[in-house]
């Protein structure tokens, strides 16, 4: 509610007139002067001597506050520009406009097929009013995007800054004194330090939300438990809502009648326990259930997705996936062990929307917090506007009963691409290249490498390959091994100031599976942006995304083989996207 303002008296409404002076009550003439050209020069050219006085004594009887207001006022607003600028800002993927950007809150679709989607931005990031809240763009095609603004703010009602959570359609009618085409949102604040659930509702496509109520509807035990980042769905059978929350190493499930009391009715464990080879996932996050259809049978899938850690099993922070069924009180019951969705570093606080009964969209916060929220520069200072989306990502049900994979391929910005650089070389000990292809190239392209073995028993045997992508600043390799069928990657940049931040950045995990059969000739295929590389293999299913820190324009691709080998390669550079410049 807006507060009463206080105006000033309009000057002159009761005022006494000129030359009168208001004194108990009364009113007496005050004697007037009229002053000539003499008088006025005067003056001013006593309080121009005052004031030159005054610029020579102040330096020496207060050395350092002569323009010291200036320069802390021209320090201040570079720091705050840089809140809005940044060297590391993308071409073709979203980019944050301001501050700090992580979890991805939901995607829909509205009735005139125009996407939207919801983040957590921080836009006084490391400044005073430091916090998350909800930030809403639109896009039509996941390529060109246009930013709507903050949709929930913090500190705003009774909750502070917010966090993770999750919005449904009021289509079904669950909420009756709402309209069917509103939205409601929960989601989870952190209130003097304790995890408490909210509850709102928009009735302009999500632009606002107005509380529900005007109170948490749930609250963590203490300060020190998990227990955030609600998942809320519709049940039909039971005509109720069913939330699924982190709490630490599980997810709890709790259903409510009216979208405000809920009631807890199971669980599902995600720990060294409940998981076969003993070694668990850490701290879960943004569970979120979907459903695909196996297409061989026809028949649905569950499929819950969560963020976790997979330091445990050698892997960094990423995104989970389980296959499995609901019980009777639709309580998520896993049938398989966790997998990870994207195998890269930085594909965390992702989100889904269910396109059809057969696909999944899913978008990712392109981070990691073992380092991105660390002291970053790009040459102009510390860097306070970080954070970019990933592609869009579609996900596929393939395989069979207990052996169930969720299969992921990028939605190539295909409209972006230029005319492509095609050739083929030699590379390898025999070749006239001195075993590498080298080539400088835009540091804004999409990448196609075919390797085809020169001698056709070397698919499979040993032998590698290596592709390395080189800027002044930063460094990426991706090396693959012929005989395992299996590669690695290894990453550096100059860019850090937090010795931390370049540590973990420029870790090495265990090895990746590409998925590819046996004897397969590998193609890979790079998507590089300023900020960003995701790569895969071609017909692996799989995707790997990763963080870059480089300001370098320019990338020196190389190339190179332990064997004989034919390298068709094709190059193309992505233009930018106009809004995102």
């Amino acid at each position: 509610m807006m507060e009463d303002q206080d105006y000033d008296r309009l000057p002159g409404k009761d005022e006494p007139p000129a030359g009168v002076e208001a004194e108990a009550g009364n009113t007496r003439q005050v004697k007037t002067h009229r002053w000539g050209k003499r008088h006025w020069v005067l003056v001013f050219g006593s309080l121009l001597v005052v004031i030159c006085l005054l610029g020579a004594l102040i330096p020496v009887f207060a050395p350092g506050l002569s323009f010291k207001g200036n320069q802390e006022a021209e320090a201040q607003s570079a720091k705050e520009s840089r809140l809005t600028q940044s060297k590391f800002k993308q071409r073709y993927h979203y980019y944050n406009p301001a501050g700090f950007m992580n979890d991805v809150q939901t995607i829909w679709q509205d009735k005139n097929g125009l996407y939207h989607l919801i983040y957590l931005q921080n836009a006084k990031y490391k400044h005073e009013g430091d916090g998350t809240e909800w930030y809403q763009v639109t896009t039509k095609d996941f390529i060109h995007y246009q930013n709507v603004g903050v949709s929930i703010p913090k500190f705003a009602g009774s909750w502070q800054d917010m966090a993770t959570g999750s919005i449904l359609p009021n289509s079904f009618g669950f909420f009756p004194q709402l309209d069917r085409e509103d939205l409601v949102a929960y989601f989870t604040s952190y209130v003097d330090g304790r995890q408490e659930q909210f509850v709102a509702y928009s009735k302009d496509g999500g632009k606002t939300f107005t509380p529900y109520v005007d109170h948490a509807i749930m609250k963590a035990p203490d300060v020190t438990a998990n227990f955030r980042d609600p998942y809320v769905t519709y049940s039909a059978d039971k005509h109720s809502l069913m939330m699924y929350l982190a709490e630490g190493d599980k997810i709890g499930a709790y259903r409510s009648d009216n979208g405000v009391d809920f009631r807890y009715v199971g669980g599902t464990m995600i720990n060294a326990d409940s998981l076969q080879d003993g070694m668990g996932l850490g701290l879960i996050e943004c569970p979120n259930l979907k459903t695909l259809i196996d297409p061989k049978t026809g028949k649905t899938q569950h499929i819950m997705f969560f963020g976790a850690n997979g330091y445990e099993h050698s892997q960094p922070t990423g995104t989970y996936y389980m296959v499995g069924h609901l019980n009777e009180e639709e309580v998520f019951v896993p049938d398989q062990e966790p997998e990870r969705m994207d195998d890269g570093s930085d594909y965390y606080g992702a989100n889904f929307m269910q396109e059809n009964e057969g696909t999944i969209l899913s978008l990712a916060w392109m981070g990691n917090w073992d380092y991105t929220s660390k002291a970053l520069e790009d040459g102009e200072g510390e860097v306070y506007n970080l954070g970019s989306l990933s592609l869009a990502h579609r996900l596929t049900l393939a395989g069979q009963e207990g052996e169930y994979r969720v299969r992921n391929t990028i939605v190539e910005p295909e409209s972006l691409y230029g005319q492509a650089l095609r050739g083929q070389v030699q590379i390898g000990p025999k070749s006239h290249q001195d075993q590498q292809f080298e080539l400088e190239r835009s540091s804004y392209q999409k990448m196609r490498f075919a390797f085809k073995p020169r001698d056709r028993t070397a698919v499979g045997s040993a032998g590698s390959v290596k592709l390395t992508l080189a800027q002044s600043d930063a460094s990426l390799n991706v090396d693959y091994d012929l005989e395992s069928g299996q590669y690695k990657v290894s990453r550096t940049t100059k860019r850090f100031l937090d010795a931390q931040g370049q540590a973990n950045y420029s870790k090495q995990y265990a090895p990746v599976a590409t998925g590819l059969e046996k004897g397969q000739e590998p193609v890979l295929h790079v998507l590089e942006d300023q900020s960003s590389v995701e790569f895969w293999f071609e017909g692996s299913g799989r995707v790997y995304s990763l963080t870059k820190f480089s300001t370098d324009k320019t990338t020196k691709i190389a190339v190179q083989a332990t064997e004989p080998m034919d390298l068709t390669y094709t190059l193309a550079d992505v233009a930018s996207n106009a809004d995102q410049e």
